[in-house]
């Protein structure tokens, strides 16, 4: 009889169970939903602002920044806006926000700190500037805005420690150079007292870019007092010295780099670097002539200097020369090796010797005409008082015949200069 009512209930109680489960499932799938639907809405409530700042699409209206309260870069946004609107306590506010939602907003806190300054409250802006410093010390980022604070806010060891940081690392070097040079009122000393040992080579090639030749001496003298610097810079700055008449500085940087007394590269051997006292060209443009150093065409070594006219133009060629350090009142004797093919025009090439800056002496060689195998030929002269540089170059006057344009190739090799008696 049990037997009888436990099969008969068994299916009764299998039936609530199966039923049982499907509601069940329904209730849990819903719940399942509605968690869903409500991260999903709380997502796109969160999201949306995020775009609009991602995007700069926010609304500066009274009431829009109450709703990105809570987001520190929108916070940043409205303070640069309220401070571009000259609102300082009102960007000051915003950038508080930030902070307070974002310590580590670096950019909010200098913000903060060059509000502070702007508004008179140094205290505070020293505090802040001093804050972000110790916690930025090692990133490169930051340097900049945090030397500017540091300058207005008279904070010259920070200032100073950013400015070698930045210039040790060549980020923004040439406004930290300007910014640093400006600050100390263009005081080489004062500048050589702050800059690091390594930084000064920096120093010198802005120097040589704005043309200040005497504050670049200061600067020189210091960066060489320990040890002889890169022939290339060396060459460079007596190049710069040469081109502001610093003539006897440049004359002893470039003997002593170069290791040329007197005439530099006379036999063209080398390639012409158009710097300092070695010998300088142009390229003309328009085919008339071509200047070339050409190998085993020459008098004496490897390499000699051709002049090739094309007879298209009556030329005032004057584009070859190199300046040469003289002593006053001694005379010399510049020798030199030309030959010549097929020059026509009764104005030929010749070698000419003028002087450099207000030095006035004007001595010329023999013309190069028609057609003449390797010759030598050589200009006497003397070094006017106070002269300490002179200018030997290439020179063809224009011609005032009806057959003027000029033809024809000439050579020039072997220079040589030597000191004379003033009566032989």
């Amino acid at each position: 009889m049990v037997a009888v009512v436990v099969a008969k209930t068994a299916p009764l109680q299998h039936a609530q169970r199966s039923g049982a489960w499907p509601l069940k499932r329904l209730l849990g799938h819903g719940l399942l939903s509605i968690i869903l639907i409500v991260l999903g809405s709380w997502t796109i409530y969160y999201t949306l602002p995020l775009r609009s700042i991602r995007l700069n699409e926010l609304k500066y209206s009274q009431q829009a920044p109450q709703r990105f309260k809570g987001y520190p870069d929108a916070q940043h946004a409205y303070g640069m806006h309220a401070w571009i609107d000259q609102q300082p306590e009102k960007a000051a506010g915003y950038f508080r926000q930030a902070v307070s939602r974002n310590v580590l907003f670096i950019d909010a806190w200098l913000r903060l700190a060059e509000i502070q300054a702007a508004m008179g409250h140094d205290a505070s802006a020293k505090a802040i500037l001093t804050f972000v410093a110790g916690m930025t010390d090692q990133v490169l980022r930051w340097k900049w805005p945090q030397m500017v604070l540091a300058s207005q806010l008279g904070m010259d060891a920070r200032f100073y420690r950013n400015a070698n940081d930045l210039l040790t690392r060549r980020t923004l070097q040439q406004d930290t150079l300007q910014l640093l040079h400006t600050r100390l009122d263009g005081n080489a000393s004062a500048v050589l007292d702050v800059l690091a040992q390594q930084n000064l080579t920096a120093y010198l090639e802005w120097l040589m870019r704005w043309g200040m030749a005497e504050e670049s001496l200061v600067i020189w003298q210091a960066i060489t007092a320990n040890a002889p610097v890169e022939t290339t810079l060396a060459r460079r700055y007596a190049h710069f010295l040469l081109g502001r008449k610093h003539i006897d500085e440049s004359v002893d940087i470039w003997r002593q780099y170069t290791g040329s007394i007197d005439l530099t590269n006379p036999g063209f051997e080398n390639n012409i670097t158009n710097q300092g006292f070695g010998w300088r060209f142009w390229v003309e443009k328009e085919g008339n002539w071509e200047l070339k150093r050409v190998y085993s065409e020459s008098k004496e070594g490897n390499y000699a200097i051709r002049l090739k006219f094309n007879g298209k133009a009556n030329i005032a060629f004057h584009h070859l020369y190199q300046i040469l350090a003289v002593t006053p009142d001694v005379s010399y004797r510049l020798t030199y090796a030309w030959k010549s093919r097929g020059i026509t025009t009764d104005q030929n090439p010749f070698v000419e010797i003028v002087g450099y800056g207000t030095c006035r002496i004007h001595e010329a060689g023999t013309m190069m005409a028609g057609t003449h195998a390797w010759q030598d030929d050589s200009i006497v002269f003397t070094a006017p008082a106070g002269c300490r540089a002179v200018v030997v170059r290439l020179r063809r006057k224009v011609s005032m015949r009806f057959d003027s344009k000029i033809r024809g190739k000439i050579w020039i090799d072997d220079f040589r200069l030597e000191k004379v008696d003033a009566e032989s």
